[in-house]
């Protein structure tokens, strides 16, 4: 059987099947239906997000929720101002390993706004950021990506079915309003915990050899007890945000190095593994392009047996063994590759610590609010045009539609460009600079250089 997963290498393309600019005369026409359907929800009397369904009941996700709605209206959370029992964290495979009778740590709850200059810190978040309606919601998540892309995840992700892939969204869409994720890219590294992201556990270094952005994720560098679980799932979370502004069509998806040298049963916690895969799969769909376990051992083929059979069958197929370095090879080029991995790139995880001042431009309130205002205009012609090439009722008046299909897909697509363009111009106002922003990975305009 074919795997197309590692088919695309071997050709040396992605599969564009699906996505924007590459779909066939149904796929367009069911993301038509996806969006008549999405509209109707923003106007319909149930467009209440807190009426929005759920994603299918997951315990462990349930349990490790990292809801903060007492958090409004702080800059970020004070490992000192934040003291819970230590008996929250997690402990190793199954929940084992850990004591709640030991004494915690400094290091425990401490973040990044404990230890950067206090002039780096971002503003206080604004409260009147929460996203209440299936509108706002919808907007807000689509940050600078543009929305057909969004759509289409959901789609591909449940086989095109529409009425499946909308419930997936709405209940997507929920869980961004719960997890307040406009406060963890608000907040950004300020409320991570610093010693995890001083480990590196999970950082981003150039692309595969299909142009997707690559994430290294080093287990050995893994301690389930050395923070509590909440703060593991909230820097996991703020990695995923981070990515996505990595992926630019074509390349939308990334390439995950799931490092297992040197790797004990104490560098995994069942708990957490088992709510990143319901996260991926739920609130992030077909954003996983591959993932190379590299120089598994025997605990890992191990913890395998257990693994596998909770992976969704699409999922599973993007998992492949690359034992040595001609491995890594096939699917990422040598000068991409760190040397840490038999490559040539002499890159080296180390953490920046932000800069004072670097956030100064999220405290120009006028400037965020006029670009807040340009970037609504364009939500309302996007949403406005996308009505007409929908063909749902528009509840304004409206100028006269172009007299033919293609007139209307070309006006459809400018409104696009003309949103995306405005996200990028915002949000420098509403997110954080990033370590990827203070090594220059990352431009003003939100182009990547590798």
């Amino acid at each position: 059987m074919t795997n197309n997963v590692l088919e695309q290498y071997e050709k040396g393309r992605l599969n564009l099947e699906g996505t924007l600019g590459h779909l066939t005369f149904k796929e367009s026409a069911l993301l038509q239906v996806f969006w008549r359907k999405l509209l109707e929800a923003f106007t319909s009397d149930a467009s209440k997000l807190a009426d929005a369904p759920t994603a299918p009941a997951d315990t462990a996700a349930k349990s490790t929720s990292t809801k903060r709605s007492a958090r409004a209206g702080k800059s970020h959370t004070s490992g000192k101002d934040s003291k819970e029992s230590s008996s929250n964290s997690g402990g190793g495979w199954f929940g084992f390993g850990g004591s709640s009778k030991r004494e915690e740590p400094l290091s425990y709850r401490q973040t990044v706004g404990d230890i950067a200059p206090a002039e780096s810190n971002p503003p206080l978040f604004p409260t009147q950021n929460n996203a209440r309606t299936i509108r706002d919601a919808f907007w807000a998540a689509t940050l600078c990506d543009h929305p057909d892309v969004l759509l289409l995840r959901f789609l591909r992700a449940r086989k095109w079915n529409v009425d499946d892939a909308l419930q997936m969204l709405l209940a997507c869409l929920r869980w961004r309003l719960d997890e307040e994720l406009d406060w963890i890219i608000w907040t950004g590294e300020s409320s991570l915990n610093y010693s995890l992201i001083q480990r590196g556990i999970g950082y981003m270094h150039k692309t595969d050899r299909l142009g997707q952005p690559v994430l290294y994720i080093p287990v050995r560098a893994i301690d389930p007890s050395a923070q509590p679980q909440e703060q593991m799932i909230e820097y996991t979370i703020y990695l995923m945000e981070v990515a996505r502004i990595m992926l630019h069509p074509p390349a939308e998806k990334v390439c995950l190095v799931f490092d297992t040298t040197d790797m004990s049963m104490s560098n995994m916690d069942w708990t957490y593994f088992k709510t990143f895969l319901h996260y991926l799969e739920h609130y992030y769909p077909e954003c996983l392009g591959l993932v190379l376990i590299y120089n598994a051992s025997w605990v890992f083929y191990s913890l395998w047996k257990l693994i596998s059979p909770m992976l969704d069958p699409v999922v599973a197929s993007k998992v492949h063994f690359a034992s040595s370095t001609a491995d890594l090879q096939k699917f990422i080029a040598p000068q991409d590759l760190p040397r840490a991995y038999g490559g040539k790139s002499t890159f080296e995880y180390t953490y920046v610590l932000p800069k004072p001042n670097e956030n100064s431009v999220m405290q120009d309130e006028a400037a965020r609010l006029a670009a807040v205002a340009d970037r609504s205009a364009a939500c309302e012609k996007l949403e406005a045009v996308t009505r007409k090439w929908a063909g749902v009722p528009s509840t304004v008046p409206e100028t006269p539609a172009p007299a033919d299909g293609n007139a209307l897909a070309d006006e459809r697509n400018a409104a696009a460009d003309a949103l995306v363009a405005s996200s990028r111009a915002l949000d420098k106002y509403v997110r954080a600079r990033t370590l990827y922003h203070r090594t220059g990975i990352i431009d003003h305009d939100l182009n990547i250089h590798w």
